[in-house]
């Protein structure tokens, strides 16, 4: 969309709003660690900050890929649009491949809106954003915290990762380099590490390797607080995702797989790694002071328990172990202390930001502001979009060259986290192999929002190799039954089934298929055979509990719910059928407690709020039930039964005025 000479929008703070705000990042910070450590005394910081605040489950966007998800954070906006779609691309000349970085980024980020408003940010370690972006304020990229170290001093500066440049000396100093984490620092970590020291291999050097980046990261960040005037300050921490990568499957409870030495010896390692990140929590709380509103998120969970992915089982790569929930906790001016949070995703975290800032989102920010915990509930009109404001916002132009030296490292490190390939001696193979990559996870963020054509149309266009991959296929297969094409979802899922007559997610599929056709015995028949399978998926059984409900058989809805929760305890959508099977079977107490669960993680879904509101009413709370089926018909306009539902409750309390209206919209009669 070209830009037009429109007048960028002055903030329009009130007594409500705070003076600023801080936005921690936390990749992979996961409330299932989170809330066990609060409950023993290990986390006195964040727990503070929710005592005071508000908090809750903030939902990821799909694929769960840092690139990605760190730039729909900054943006508000899907990587459709905001254009980063994996941790590499094709470098602009066509010289090879190149990690993700801020010229990757079509459109503007919180930082660049604020530049254009007149207001300051400091922004430190954010995902792909090297080479550092000139915006008002001041930069420090995601390759500043990488550096080597020979004869105790430590590599320069890489070019460009410090705006302004100025600053480059002063910000060097504070890098802390792996030699300085001592014996005092690790023993937390892991308590017999002299033990390990003769022992070979041991992790103590990777140990000290990634504290040292998690402390250049803070001592950068406290540096930029206590010396510069800033609006917002936004930091990415890298460390608890980096940890989990190494350490998790070390964590307790033990993992058949792994050994008790090496248990024994890192066990420790995740908790210790959530508290140094709670004691840098309250540094930079004390240095943001009382009139500044404080964020703590995450991209998304990680994988903690049962659910960890067994290498025996196939499934052992780096986004394996990302759980689909995030934190969020935040306190200060503008957040109602005590409040909770239902519902959100990382798609709400801009428009939070600017709301906060006394901005305006924008209508192509498909986020919401998160009302439910401002104490100035009532956000400014949207603008149409931020990329209309013409006028210098501190972007670089596309084509900006960058170090391929710096490239190299970057990519290395990726590697060695197992998030790509090493790089192919044949240039074409490579910038090949990263577009469909790439292509691959666009066509995954589309299905994630619901554009299956989109994703369809782009799985089109893949070589013919990537296209008839079965990772593709099943992907497909997945957007021609989100698109009702039964006939092209059928040829595709035989085709794919032909190959892997056992596969559960390929039956899971056929019997949704023959459910959705009218063939629930058929439909059974292929469920049955997931059942068997005992997969790890929470989902297979909640689609074989759907077909239970629809065949009424609750008591074996009940049962597939269970199971599912069994797996994967914060599933929304279990919850919500295990609600209506008790329902069904004359129990609305214990249909009312599991949706309200669900509809803690998942606020727009109206068909929990419809169970909640039938639930009320048996039990005689027809004033709740109006309040929760109102709110179903909000989100739902068309639901008729709904609309029966609430004309149901309002001639309870004897208001027939209203029910009258719900009752004609439940026949249709009424728009």
């Amino acid at each position: 969309m070209p830009a037009i000479n429109v007048k960028p929008t002055e903030p329009q703070r009130t007594d409500a709003l705070p003076k600023r705000v801080l936005l921690v990042g936390w990749d992979a910070a996961d409330w299932q660690m989170i809330q066990p450590l609060i409950e023993q005394g290990l986390m006195p910081t964040t727990a503070a900050l929710i005592g005071v605040g508000a908090w809750g489950n903030l939902a990821t966007t799909r694929p769960i890929l840092s690139p990605m998800l760190w730039n729909t954070i900054a943006t508000g906006k899907r990587p459709a649009q905001h254009g980063v779609h994996g941790f590499t691309e094709p470098s602009p000349h066509g010289s090879g491949v190149r990690p993700s970085s801020s010229t990757s980024r079509k459109c503007k980020a919180l930082w660049n809106i604020l530049t254009q408003c007149g207001l300051r940010s400091n922004v430190v370690g954010w995902y792909a954003s090297h080479p550092a972006e000139p915006i008002s304020g001041t930069m420090v990229s995601n390759q500043f915290e990488h550096f080597t170290v020979n004869d105790g001093e430590p590599s320069p500066v890489p070019p460009l990762s410090i705006h302004p440049a100025t600053m480059t000396e002063e910000l060097a100093d504070m890098r802390v380099l792996p030699g300085e984490i001592d014996a005092t620092a690790i023993l937390p970590f892991v308590p017999h590490a002299a033990e390990l020291l003769g022992k070979a291999p041991n992790r103590l050097g990777k140990l000290q390797h990634m504290l040292a980046q998690t402390a250049t990261i803070h001592a950068v960040t406290t540096r930029l607080m206590t010396s510069t005037e800033w609006d917002l300050t936004a930091i990415y921490y890298e460390g608890i995702d980096r940890f989990g990568h190494e350490f998790m499957h070390c964590h307790p409870p033990k993992m058949e797989q792994v050994e008790e030495e090496e248990f024994e010896a890192y066990r420790h390692c995740m908790t210790g790694v959530y508290r140094f990140h709670d004691m840098m929590l309250q540094t930079l709380v004390e240095l943001a002071g009382e009139e500044t509103a404080v964020i703590v998120m995450s991209d998304h969970g990680y994988y903690n328990d049962h659910l960890r992915p067994d290498p025996r089982e196939g499934k052992s790569g780096p986004v394996d172990w990302h759980r689909p929930f995030g934190i969020f906790a935040a306190k200060g001016p503008g957040i109602r202390s005590g409040a909770r949070l239902y519902g959100a995703s990382i798609l709400d975290v801009t428009p939070t930001v600017l709301h906060l800032l006394g901005l305006p989102a924008a209508h192509d920010m498909p986020g919401r502001v998160l009302a439910e915990i401002m104490s100035e509930s009532s956000p400014r009109d949207r603008i149409e979009s931020w990329e209309e404001i013409a006028g210098d916002c501190g972007m670089h132009p596309p084509d900006m060259r960058i170090d391929p030296i710096e490239n190299r490292l970057v990519l290395d490190r990726l590697v060695a986290l197992g998030y790509c390939d090493p790089p192919s001696e044949d240039v074409e193979k490579s910038i090949r192999d990263t577009i469909a990559c790439n292509q691959f996870n666009l066509a995954q963020s589309l299905a994630d929002a619901r554009d299956f054509q989109g994703a369809i149309d782009v799985l089109s266009q893949l070589e013919t190799s990537a296209r008839q991959s079965g990772p593709a296929q099943l992907l497909s297969a997945t957007c021609y039954l989100g698109l009702e094409d039964r006939e092209q979802a059928r040829s595709t899922i035989e085709r794919l089934i032909a190959d892997a007559p056992d596969e559960p997610r390929l039956h899971m599929m056929l019997g949704t298929l023959e459910f959705a056709d009218g063939n629930a015995e058929e439909a059974l028949r292929h469920l049955d055979v997931v059942e068997a399978a005992e997969p790890r998926l929470p989902g297979l059984h909640n689609k074989l509990g759907e077909v239970y409900l629809a065949t009424k058989r609750f008591d074996k809805a009940v049962a597939a719910f269970k199971k599912a929760l069994s797996i994967d305890p914060d599933s929304p959508v279990a919850y919500a059928g295990l609600g209506r099977a008790k329902l069904e079977l004359g129990d609305p107490q214990g249909a009312l407690d599991d949706s309200l669960i669900a509809a803690e993680l998942v606020h727009h879904f109206p068909r929990v709020h419809f169970t909640i509101g039938k639930a009320l009413t048996a039990l005689g709370d027809d004033a709740g039930a109006v309040e929760a089926l109102e709110l179903c018909v909000k989100q739902a306009p068309r639901y008729a039964d709904a609309h029966a539902a609430l004309a149901q409750a309002y001639r309870n309390l004897g208001k027939m005025d209203k029910a009258m209206t719900a009752e004609l919209r439940a026949q249709g009669t009424l728009a």
